[in-house]
């Protein structure tokens, strides 16, 4: 905890560790805390209750604009807040509150003794009080957050908050739903303010338990905060920005919110329990996402978040005038219109609080920053109440049709807000991010691949509780494809059990590029982990990556020829053509086969024609037949269009005869020889149907003579020296090595001169 010396000073602060042990009380705080909230001012009952009292929308605006107007006080008391510590500030004026609001208790029997005026005066003292006792507390509360909330957990902390304290909240709408339910006289209210009183008081007993807010008197700091460090503040542009779009959205959707309630059961024709029931609708729907703009709000930065709610936020004013009325698709309409506004509204609040605190407000100028914050918020809050009750009054009477639009007096309210929304998208559009993932990148992130299994597999992969299940996740991963997973193998390359880290390779080898993939993987060749630089110089040539060249070029001069080989081959996938001449000279000198064949394949899929030769005296004296077919593939890539390669191999393992007499019919119509040289032609007809017959042997002795009989214009240069060369090993091995016949085959049909 904070602590003071007898200088003034504040030489030691809240340890991380102590900040998250003490988390659990501001959490309590929030959850009570918002049963007492939605059963009094904040809760659309309280709105109910107002227009019961026979209060007009002006005065009901009017009443509900004092909660915010009072937050100018914060450029008032924010400098004592910090002297007298913002904790015992918090506090102090968080229970008074509680106490102000128990007057609540007494309005009927104001009503029956001195009528709707005197009510509207009282009611107006309670709420104003009220409102000044909290704003004296949030702008103590703001800096003393900022200080025991870590910001590397800000984001997912607050949507643990917000998921505990909705949890809360529905319950809270669905009692007070219920006592709505029982009676129409104001008794049902009373009867939910003492249960809110009961939780309010509870919840500043555990305001007192959190860490941190002790007074701040040193030089310099929060405890000598003048109006001129506040002026100052108007000077960060930044700042400004935000808080320009802050005030527009505020206009554009405060109103709009405010009198939703009433909107609901005049217009589109629901009883006050079901209005209130749609609290719960607001609820659900952030509490769906709360988690999870929380978890990416820390992941890949605040505003791309706080972006997504606000689009959202642009189109809840044409859902809610498109709506249909007095139906009985009215009710399922409005629940999955706050579902959605639930859900915009917790990524808003996720993103730009965090915003806030991470990137808008210094932390060593938290207390001027944040009072003028507040008391913006507070001015402009109060102003767009009073303004959206006022202006229904004044469109009292507005009624009829424009196109697919009923108007009515809440219309223009609507239309006002979508227009201004759409301008604070623009503004915050302009404030500075915190990191470098912009709106869009965010967005495709749930757009590639499979987002949901990919985020179920990441809460999997951290509850894995031996090895083999983790390797099991992480296999899991690559499968969804989708950039979420992209943190989580980044870990697993760091994991220290082996077989994570060899399942994280492959894994990320089957996954579409990313930068910081190829990164991790560039550092593993460039590494000394034998086993897993190989691997990772495949996953490189498998992923498809350029930038990985530089490190793949670093394999080639490894002491390791595993890593070698695997460094050509990746280089030759991703055809980097400069390494061409490099590895044919190797080619030519190297003595171990297996480095030769790596190169020749490297050479083939770069297609260096003046590497055919070497190849071929290389395959004319290796043995294995898997090693002489990928060096005849080799051959066949110096003059593309391996498919037909790959497909004649295959075809030969099902029916040998029959696919060499089709390939050699198949290449006589193409070469069209009836006319310049009917012999071949003929030649090559019965080629054909010696291997339809099966007899292999005479077929590929016929099949030699086509070659030499054919004219050398016929073929391009390389094709020409490839069918030559396999023709003069046929005849000396006829048919023991079926890759010179594939070969010589695969030469004549794609190596072709086009004609002019």
């Amino acid at each position: 905890m904070t602590t003071v010396t007898s200088t003034g000073t504040t030489p030691t602060t809240l340890t991380t560790t102590e900040k998250i042990r003490r988390l659990k009380w501001n959490t309590a705080l929030g959850a009570i805390n918002n049963v007492f909230g939605q059963l009094t001012y904040f809760g659309p009952a309280f709105v109910l209750f107002l227009s019961q009292l026979q209060l007009s929308n002006t005065q009901i605006g009017f009443l509900l604009s004092l909660i915010p107007f009072t937050g100018l006080v914060a450029l008032f008391v924010a400098p004592a807040a910090a002297r007298n510590g913002y904790k015992r500030t918090y506090v102090t004026f968080f229970g008074v509150r509680k106490i102000i609001t128990a007057g609540l208790l007494l309005v009927p029997f104001i009503m029956n003794q001195f009528g709707v005026n005197a009510v509207f005066i009282y009611v107006t003292l309670i709420m104003g009080g009220f409102a000044i006792c909290r704003s004296v507390s949030e702008t103590a509360y703001f800096p003393w957050a900022q200080e025991f909330i870590p910001n590397t957990i800000r984001g997912r902390y607050t949507s643990i908050n917000d998921i505990m304290s909705r949890f809360t909240g529905i319950a809270s709408i669905a009692l007070g739903s219920f006592i709505l339910g029982l009676s129409t006289g104001l008794d049902r209210f009373m009867l939910m303010f003492i249960i809110a009183l009961v939780f309010g008081a509870v919840s500043v007993w555990c305001a007192t338990h959190i860490p941190g807010g002790a007074p701040m008197r040193a030089s310099g700091g929060a405890g000598d905060m003048s109006y001129r460090h506040m002026l100052n503040v108007l000077k960060d542009r930044n700042f400004t920005t935000y808080m320009a779009g802050l005030i527009v959205l505020i206009i554009a959707v405060t109103p709009m919110g405010s009198f939703l309630p009433l909107y609901m059961t005049e217009q589109i024709g629901l009883p006050d329990s079901l209005v209130v029931l749609l609290q719960i609708g607001l609820l659900v729907g952030g509490l769906s996402s709360t988690y999870l703009f929380g978890w990416a709000a820390d992941r890949y930065g605040s505003k791309p978040v706080m972006m997504v709610g606000l689009y959202v936020k642009i189109f809840l004013p044409l859902a809610w005038m498109l709506m249909p009325r007095h139906s009985p698709l009215s009710l399922p309409a409005a629940l999955l219109i706050a579902l959605v506004n639930g859900a915009s509204d917790i990524a808003w609040a996720i993103g730009s609080g965090r915003l806030l605190y991470v990137k808008v407000v210094p932390l060593e100028k938290r207390g001027e920053y944040m009072a003028v914050y507040y008391a913006a918020v507070g001015l402009i809050g109060g102003l767009s109440q009073f303004g959206g009750g006022g202006a229904l009054d004044l469109t009292r009477g507005l009624s009829g049709q424009f196109l697919f639009f009923t108007i009515d007096p809440f219309f223009p309210l609507f239309v006002f807000g979508l227009v201004l929304t759409a301008v604070a998208v623009y503004l915050f559009s302009r404030v500075q991010a915190d990191s470098n993932v912009s709106v869009g990148d965010f967005a495709s992130l749930f757009v590639h691949g499979n987002p949901v299994v990919a985020l179920e597999t990441l809460v999997r992969y951290y509850r894995a509780r031996d090895e083999k299940e983790t390797v099991a996740v992480t296999e899991r991963m690559a499968k969804t494809k989708s950039p979420l997973a992209v943190d989580e193998l980044l870990e697993a390359l760091k994991d220290p059990r082996f077989n994570v880290r060899f399942e994280a390779i492959i894994s990320i080898a089957h996954m579409d590029s990313d930068p910081r993939l190829v990164r991790a993987l560039c550092e593993f060749i460039e590494g000394t982990e034998l086993s897993l630089s190989v691997i990772a110089a495949w996953a490189l040539g498998r992923i498809g990556d350029k930038e990985a060249i530089p490190s793949l070029r670093h394999g080639l001069d490894s002491p390791y020829r595993s890593i070698q080989a695997h460094s050509a081959r990746a280089l030759g996938t991703l055809g980097d053509h400069e390494t061409a001449q490099l590895l044919l000279s190797r080619l030519r000198t190297e003595e171990d086969r297996g480095l030769r064949i790596a190169y020749s394949s490297a050479l083939g899929n770069l297609r260096l024609t003046e590497a055919i030769p070497t190849i071929f005296e290389i395959l004319e004296h290796t043995g294995n037949e898997g090693a002489r077919l990928e060096l005849a593939l080799a051959l066949a890539r110096t003059i593309g269009h391996e498919h037909h390669f790959i497909r004649l191999i295959r075809e030969m393992r099902h029916d040998k005869g029959t696919a060499l007499s089709q390939m050699v019919s198949v290449i006589q119509r193409r070469l069209r020889l009836q006319e310049q040289d009917p012999e071949t032609h003929q030649l090559m007809t019965t080629t054909a149907e010696v291997f339809a017959m099966n007899n292999h042997e005479e077929g590929t002795l016929l099949l030699t003579r086509v070659i030499n009989q054919l004219p050398p214009d016929l073929h391009m240069p390389e094709s020409r020296s490839i069918m030559l060369e396999c023709a003069k090993q046929l005849e000396l091995c006829k048919t023991d090595h079926a890759e010179y016949l594939i070969l010589a085959l695969h030469a004549m049909g794609v190596g072709v001169k086009e004609e002019e």
